[in-house]
């Protein structure tokens, strides 16, 4: 199986604001674990940016060095759809993050990418699973599960290059590959890696979407029309960090008569099905809480 591992780095971790600085993206044949082709571009943003150095402290990456050597995301856009056509996805916290900004990078101008319809490894969510409950008896506390970390847990000493997204690729294919050889296949393809809002608003589970963070998270749309149906009004009209995508999927059942069509439609929500049961208390209404902006 052909599997491309990705990673970015960027001026900041805001997924709908910041900018890709650097995408880098490794094409593997898993029955041997050998690279098969690479690609490792440095992007320059096509507006006025700037870098944190908080940030390029990170990723040593400097705006000088970027107008000297940057391409446009636009001018590789079709190579990163070649590449990646036909294949399914490997990354480190790639489904919260660097999928997001790369939609969010690529809606600036217009351009889209098949997030749908393939599947979504990530290593990241794969490593806290497999070390859950887990205690360093060194330290007394939950052990780290950071690239680096992980790693260094698999292999006995860190890996050289972390924040290099080039150098963090080939770190993750190092940790996914033993990952399945500990546990298998099977154990390494989760519904956790449905990816489906990318402003981390919703997760889909079946033929319903449910809330993925907030004070009600895992309730599911149509439970909320009864919990608090207030709730969904302030997501879909005064939270500043909803997407069209999301607000169309929660318009599709709170204004069905007035809602558009969602912009990344997974599988047709099916009428018959009985309403998921609810898993929270009502709160009064128009209450929000610290817990939902958590994640913001």
């Amino acid at each position: 199986m052909l599997l491309v591992c990705f990673d970015t780095e960027t001026t900041g971790l805001d997924v709908q604001k910041d900018h890709i600085i650097q995408l880098s993206l490794v094409k593997i044949d898993t029955d041997n674990w050998q690279p098969v082709d690479r690609r490792n571009w440095y992007i320059l943003p096509e507006v006025p940016f700037s870098i944190p150095a908080e940030a390029e402290a990170v990723h040593h990456i400097s705006k000088a060095f970027l107008l000297e050597n940057g391409v446009s995301l636009r001018s590789v856009y079709d190579d990163l759809i070649a590449f990646t056509d036909g294949c399914d996805i490997l990354s480190y916290n790639g489904n919260g993050y660097d999928a997001p900004i790369l939609h969010y990078n690529l809606e600036r101008y217009h351009l889209t990418f098949d997030f749908e319809h393939r599947t979504w490894y990530d290593a990241l969510l794969l490593e806290r699973i497999h070390m859950a409950g887990r205690i360093d008896p060194e330290t007394g506390e939950r052990y780290h599960c950071n690239l680096t970390a992980a790693y260094t847990r698999y292999y006995g000493h860190p890996f050289e290059g972390a924040h290099n997204s080039l150098d963090d690729v080939m770190a993750t294919i190092e940790v996914f590959k033993a990952q399945v050889e500990t546990h298998g296949w099977e154990w390494a393809q989760r519904d956790e890696f449905a990816f489906v809002s990318f402003d981390r608003w919703l997760t889909k589970k079946g033929n319903y979407y449910y809330l993925n963070q907030g004070a009600h998270k895992g309730e599911s749309i149509e439970s909320m029309m009864r919990v608090d149906k207030s709730y969904l009004e302030w997501i879909v009209d005064k939270c500043k960090w909803t997407d069209d995508q999301t607000r169309a999927l929660i318009l599709a059942v709170l204004r069905p008569d007035k809602s558009g069509t969602p912009s990344i439609p997974s599988t047709p929500r099916i009428p018959s099905l009985p309403v998921p049961p609810s898993r929270g208390k009502k709160r009064p209404k128009g209450t929000i809480s610290d817990a939902d902006l958590c994640l913001f």
